[in-house]
């Protein structure tokens, strides 16, 4: 999948691949499943369709498990203001940072990243 679909699994596997190296797994861990929950900090709609994006994949995933409540163990992934986005041509870029922590708020590194394709235009037509 290339950067200008940006699909939501682009934009998965960017953050899937920050999270394993913010919990210090590689490629050769052995499999265990983490309990994620996913924080808004941002109340737009471009947001709100990240925050969806980011659940879906996360519920689809057989490494992660949606939870509730900051049990032990669990990972947060917050998405800490609005996202925003310009226009570059006829197309929609959306700029995003997501923060990781555990439950007992250790600060476990961030993303940033920008989306620029069909799946930003649909975000931002569907939400905004």
């Amino acid at each position: 999948m290339t950067a200008k679909s940006c699909g939501h699994k682009f934009v998965f596997r960017i953050l899937l691949f920050s999270v394993l190296l913010c919990l210090g797994q590689g490629a050769s861990a052995s499999p265990k499943i983490t309990l994620v929950e996913v924080w808004c900090g941002g109340d737009n709609g471009l947001t709100a369709k990240l925050r969806d994006t980011l659940e879906n994949a996360f519920k689809s995933s057989l490494d992660f498990r949606l939870s509730a409540g900051e049990k032990p163990g669990t990972l947060t992934v917050t998405i800490p203001s609005n996202v925003e986005w310009k226009r570059v041509g006829k197309r929609t870029q959306v700029f995003y940072t997501v923060k990781f922590s555990s439950a007992d708020n250790q600060q476990l590194g961030s993303s940033a990243g920008s989306c620029l394709g069909r799946f930003a235009i649909e975000m931002r037509k569907q939400n905004c």
